[in-house]
């Protein structure tokens, strides 16, 4: 079984570069710019990770987490964000994301924050 990711990250460079991870990872996976796109992808397809940024052009995604998540209640969200953890973290407790990602990160972050889903569903062996 394949693990489905959905990203949302509205920094076109960061977005192809996340791309490129996952496709050279092996994950299925579609991204967009912005909060209304990402809404319309779930709304026709499941996803196990959802991974977004915290200030999007049209909407706090923290808030749209929020919003996946009871439409996916499976899906792991993760919150990327330049904001420090502790500026952010009642919106992060509110939409019960367990795991936060601050810019720049490293790969080897990204492999933590999937770890669990990766637990249940193995890509192609190890990343």
């Amino acid at each position: 079984m394949e693990i489905r990711v959905l990203l949302v990250e509205d920094d076109a460079p960061l977005r192809r570069s996340l791309e490129k991870y996952f496709e050279r990872a092996g994950y299925a996976f579609d991204s967009c710019s912005n909060a209304c796109d990402a809404l319309k992808l779930a709304a026709h397809s499941h996803y196990d990770v959802v991974i977004a940024e915290y200030l999007l052009p049209d909407a706090n995604g923290a808030s749209m987490l929020k919003m996946l998540t009871l439409m996916m209640p499976k899906a792991t969200p993760i919150l990327i964000s330049e904001y420090d953890l502790l500026a952010i973290a009642d919106d992060l407790v509110e939409a019960n994301v367990r795991s936060f990602l601050m810019k720049p990160f490293d790969p080897v972050d990204l492999e933590s924050a999937l770890s669990p889903v990766l637990a249940v569903f193995p890509v192609n062996g190890s990343l």
